[in-house]
């Protein structure tokens, strides 16, 4: 069950058989329904996840609506970092929106291995060096891209989200209405 979270620690930074048992001894595993709210907006998080299967979506509320931030996919970390980080309420949801096996980190076992484990420091360090690459090249990408730009960089570095995600979510990830989606798409598969 742990598998594919050693892999790919053990690509940040080898570990002892020590490392890795410390590691997996601090990790739950948990099955997660589709379209189950994991982390409430408003609620403090007090947990940080790896998708060993399945599919995340962490959003925006504004006005009743939901607004696609990231999404996430098996091999990848996730969480409300601000929120985890500072133990305040969160401004973002997390979901499920496939059936998902989630590895959990408690705030209280990373506390734990921070003391326990040195290399636990370099390991959160550089996850939240790529979740943070992972949404300047996002947030470039609104500042730099059209919609249509954008749809065409999803298809080439994410085409599976195409298969899994409802059109209305990425319709919101790319900044767009799902109209908007629908003539894209009609567009490009046209061309």
């Amino acid at each position: 069950m742990v598998s594919n979270f050693l892999n790919v620690i053990q690509q940040i930074t080898p570990l002892s058989q020590k490392e890795k048992d410390l590691l997996s001894d601090a990790l739950i595993i948990r099955q997660i329904p589709k379209k189950f709210d994991i982390v409430e907006i408003g609620k403090i998080s007090r947990e940080v996840y790896f998708i060993n299967k399945g599919c995340l979506q962490l959003f925006y509320n504004k006005d009743g609506e939901d607004a696609t931030i990231f999404l996430a996919t098996e091999n990848m970390f996730l969480g409300t970092f601000t929120s985890f980080l500072t133990q305040q309420p969160s401004l973002e949801g997390l979901r499920s929106l496939e059936e998902c096996e989630l590895l959990v980190l408690p705030k209280s076992a990373l506390e734990n291995l921070y003391e326990t484990m040195p290399k636990m420091n370099l390991i959160i360090r550089k996850i939240l060096e790529q979740r943070f690459l992972s949404a300047q090249s996002i947030v470039t990408s609104f500042v730099l891209n059209k919609p249509e730009e954008r749809y065409l960089q999803m298809l080439e570095k994410r085409p599976e989200l195409f298969q899994r995600v409802p059109q209305h979510i990425l319709a919101t990830f790319l900044g767009i209405t799902p109209v908007s989606l629908s003539r894209i798409r009609k567009r490009i598969l046209g061309a």
